[in-house]
């Protein structure tokens, strides 16, 4: 008897086995012929592929990537493998479907034109949520993520950006700090009072309060926001094998963040609170996080603030946390790594220099307006010059939630469209993108800011340092009058600037990327 049980039971496991064999078996050529007929009818081409040794796991591949980022070489290295392979290719990738891509055009579907085909990865999300958490606007899909983008948008208005007092105290403490360290050592490395300078008025302009670090010295903070940004794009290049490596250091300085931002969670609570108590009777605003109607938030002379547009949307603490964390790490790193590669190349470019103070001489020393600061061409060139050769958000990630297609990268010449299976990971990159001597002239790698007299409002998507689309950064106006009037006023400072190293520029990639070496300068009075 027991034998003729272990016979059935075995019986019966072995025809599930079978069953289920078959059914697999069943979708994988119904899915292929499905998606052959699709291929054909988008005129599908094969795409070039990176010869993975290991077309599995495709570690040769990840092992060579990870060498690149760990000499501070990868964007060079990625630029090479386009060399090699073609402007869009094929390659494994710890057993994940990786399409690299530096097209214009494939940039402009990914972003654009199909948009809904396409969603932040789980590479990203795995990489960062640590940091940023759950919540954040920058690892959320779909609804959830039109939702928050919403929320955000009236933080980033024409009255934000436009508060040139707001910049001036920030930026005069700057100034001063900077003019006391030149003086005592003789050189200063502007990179550190950058990211001192953008948390301060990201934080006033976001939550109604600036952390002051300029004038409080905080230093701690700054390096335990630094080590967790650093951190988070290692967690990138490991993937799973972060989690099995560890990383003390960048766990230690997310909770050290975290922990820092909690006041500001309390803030956000205590308004909340204060805001109920009086009753305030507002129109409703659209739905927030809980579903439920808010109340529209009170404003600050005018200005609507993130902190408090939070605080009437959720009570959940967590969720306020990860999105002021990650509205602080965005603000905080993208501007300030532009003012930092911008300086590293001005103190080796003297005739630069010195016509950006050509330019604006006409102020004889006074305060600009908004309109005059976006006046000067001459400074609003190098921004973008800045942005084009050392773009601050160098690399970045989409995956396919369909199957879908992206216009070129197949065919003998690279024109052709090619298919996306639901799950492939997109990666652009936008360093290689902008290098481009068919795009950009053979002077693609000199930093020329009089490209851009010739080539204003021209080519859209051959020049994505905000990316594009939906997606593409609603604090890009903020940045630009930010970063414009920071180099307005050093200028206006200080007469001549002298580069204190001779390194070249080297990356330094974690949320953003900055030179590694900062902007070692000795700056000299006007």
């Amino acid at each position: 008897m027991a034998d003729y049980r272990l016979h059935t039971i075995f019986y019966i496991l072995t025809s599930l086995l079978s069953l289920a064999v078959l059914h697999w078996t069943v979708h994988k050529v119904l899915l292929s012929i499905s998606r052959s007929k699709f291929k054909k009818a988008n005129n599908c081409q094969p795409i070039p592929k990176y010869p993975n040794k290991d077309p599995i796991f495709g570690y040769d591949y990840w092992h060579a990537l990870n060498k690149a980022a760990e000499s501070r070489t990868l964007l060079s290295w990625l630029r090479e493998q386009y060399r090699l392979y073609g402007n869009t290719y094929y390659a494994r990738l710890q057993t994940a479907n990786v399409i690299s891509t530096c097209d214009p055009e494939n940039l402009k579907a990914m972003h654009s034109t199909k948009f809904k085909d396409f969603a932040i990865d789980s590479r990203r999300k795995f990489a960062f949520l640590p940091l940023l958490g759950a919540h954040s606007v920058l690892l959320a899909n779909g609804a959830a993520w039109e939702h928050k983008r919403a929320m955000l948008k009236p933080s980033f208005s024409r009255s934000q950006y436009t508060n040139l007092p707001l910049f001036e105290r920030h930026v005069g403490h700057l100034i001063e700090a900077v003019r006391v360290e030149n003086t005592k050592k003789g050189q200063v490395d502007l990179a550190e009072f950058f990211l001192c300078l953008t948390v301060d008025i990201t934080s006033e302009l976001m939550y109604g309060t600036s952390i002051e670090l300029l004038t409080n010295g905080n230093k701690d903070l700054v390096r335990d926001m630094t080590q967790s940004a650093e951190g988070g794009h290692a967690r990138w290049l490991l993937v799973f094998l972060a989690n099995i490596i560890g990383n003390s250091t960048f766990s230690k300085s997310v909770s050290k963040v975290r922990n820092f931002m909690k006041r500001f969670v309390d803030e956000a609570i205590s308004y909340r609170q204060h805001s109920e108590s009086r009753s305030i009777s507002a129109k409703p605003t659209a739905r927030n996080f809980e579903g439920q109607q808010g109340t529209e938030p009170l404003d600050v002379k005018g200005r609507v603030i993130y902190l408090q547009q939070l605080s009437l949307g959720t009570r959940d603490r967590k969720a306020i946390l990860d999105e002021l964390t990650t509205i602080l790490f965005a603000g905080r790193d993208t501007t300030a790594a532009l003012l930092t590669n911008l300086f590293f190349v001005l103190a080796h470019r003297s005739d630069i220099y010195d016509k950006l103070r050509a330019e604006i001489s006409v102020l004889d020393g006074e305060r600009p307006t908004f309109e005059q600061l976006k006046g000067f061409n001459y400074l609003q060139s190098c921004l973008n010059e800045a942005l084009r050769l050392y773009p601050v958000i160098p690399i970045n990630t989409r995956m396919a939630v369909v199957d879908t297609t992206l216009p070129v990268g197949g065919g003998p010449k690279g024109q052709s469209p090619i298919f996306v299976s639901a799950g492939t990971n997109i990666a652009f990159h936008v360093t290689a993108l902008h290098r481009r001597k068919d795009l950009w002239g053979e002077d693609a790698e000199d930093f020329l800011p009089e490209r851009w007299e010739k080539i204003q409002g021209q080519g859209a998507w051959m020049y994505q340092p905000f990316g594009g689309g939906p997606r593409n950064c609603p604090g890009q106006h903020l940045s630009l009058a930010e970063a414009a009037y920071t180099v307005l006023r050093i200028v206006q400072e200080f007469s001549m600037i002298t580069g204190r190293d001779s390194e070249p520029w080297t990356e330094l990639i974690a949320l953003t990327c900055t030179n590694a070496n900062g902007a070692k300068v000795t700056l000299t009075e006007a």
